[in-house]
């Protein structure tokens, strides 16, 4: 981003949690829709304004169906689970073995991550598999 970076407020009227809008926008399958849709400069940055980041569809979830309750509950604990490896990954407190494990924790997070929101915009394997090409 050019600017260095943004916010997004979550309004006050949702029962969405901030962390689940946090795991659809660090998908692999939102990126790669605002770079569909973003102006794209050298290096592969892209613009990340207002007018591009508010049309990424954001998946409606209704929190009185169990099942994408679940859903929403399975994202939201793995933000925080992302948000909290971070976290211990910059405290530079750790021996490089710990650093180590603890990126293949993030991996392994990212991927519980991504799996569910292509599970979530209902993306079959082949539509994954050409959007997971272009994150490269």
């Amino acid at each position: 981003m050019a600017s260095g970076g943004f916010s997004l407020t979550v309004d006050s009227r949702t029962s969405l949690s901030p962390r689940y809008l946090l795991a659809l926008l660090n998908s692999k399958l939102l990126f790669s829709y605002l770079r569909s849709i973003s102006n794209v400069f050298r290096g592969g940055w892209i613009t990340c304004t207002k007018q591009y980041v508010a049309r990424l569809p954001i998946h409606a979830i209704d929190l009185s169906n169990m099942e994408q309750k679940a859903h929403h509950d399975m994202l939201v604990g793995w933000v925080g689970a992302m948000m909290e490896l971070n976290r211990k990954r910059r405290s530079g407190k750790l021996a490089p073995s710990e650093l180590e494990r603890l990126d293949r924790e993030v991996v392994v997070t990212d991927a519980k991550i991504d799996d569910m929101v292509f599970k979530l915009y209902g993306i079959s394997d082949e539509e994954r598999t050409m959007i997971e090409g272009d994150n490269v």
